[in-house]
């Protein structure tokens, strides 16, 4: 099992936003998050990714209880992306912004250009490699936020609205994105977003989350 949740909360200023019984979430499968804003959506997604941690309840990745240290942390947060949103390019080009998370990790730059390389023409994008990024279209800098992320080799991607506020060129590029990741790079994705028709066209599993809580769960995906 990727993850096992078991009685996970989260509260902010008194206000219980995410109250989950239990959650199971499987090795190199996609699983849809859908919800109205509110929901609680971001909110898991950040704690998947370790970047918040529950007020209750325990969380296991990979069999192994999350205790939270530094150590373990920086080790759990190299195997495990989360795109935003709104993801934020540095200034610079755009082959800059890729190299950053490889520079991070002390990745030589001969093995760095290679795989930059990759995930340039994975998200194809490869032609926008010294473009300035804070020039590229909304859909074209989540394309380059993918690559990023992509470039780090993540055993997990989190994607918080992948689609929102692009076009519908770009949408159906980054969903298929999402689909070849998970088809030939086996890797678990985790996507956030508003529209059900995208979760049941990519998602393994679509969980519907109300009020913090899972409502439902769909455990096929429409061909």
């Amino acid at each position: 099992m990727l993850y096992n949740a078991t009685e996970l909360t989260r509260t902010f200023k008194g206000r219980r936003v995410l109250n989950l019984k239990h959650l199971e979430i499987r090795h190199r499968k996609i699983y849809g998050l859908i919800g109205p804003n509110g929901a609680g959506k971001t909110t898991l997604l950040n704690l998947l990714a370790f970047l918040d941690r529950p007020t209750t309840g325990r969380l296991r990745f990979q069999g192994r209880d999350v205790e939270y240290t530094k150590q373990q942390l920086l080790e759990l947060r190299r195997q495990v992306v989360l795109v935003d949103q709104y993801p934020i390019l540095f200034t610079g080009s755009v082959w800059k912004n890729v190299e950053f998370g490889l520079k991070v990790r002390g990745i030589s730059k001969k093995k760095r250009s290679p795989r930059i390389e990759q995930a340039l023409e994975l998200v194809g994008m490869e032609e926008f490699r010294q473009a300035e990024a804070h020039r590229l279209s909304g859909g074209e800098t989540k394309r380059v936020a993918l690559a990023r992320a992509l470039a780090i080799q993540p055993e997990v991607l989190l994607c918080d609205e992948p689609t929102a506020n692009v076009d519908e060129e770009n949408q159906e590029i980054i969903l298929k994105l999402l689909q070849r990741i998970n088809s030939e790079q086996q890797t678990s994705i985790i996507l956030a977003t508003h529209y059900l028709a995208h979760s049941r066209r990519l998602a393994d599993y679509t969980l519907s989350l109300e009020h913090g809580t899972i409502s439902s769960q769909v455990d096929e995906k429409i061909s």
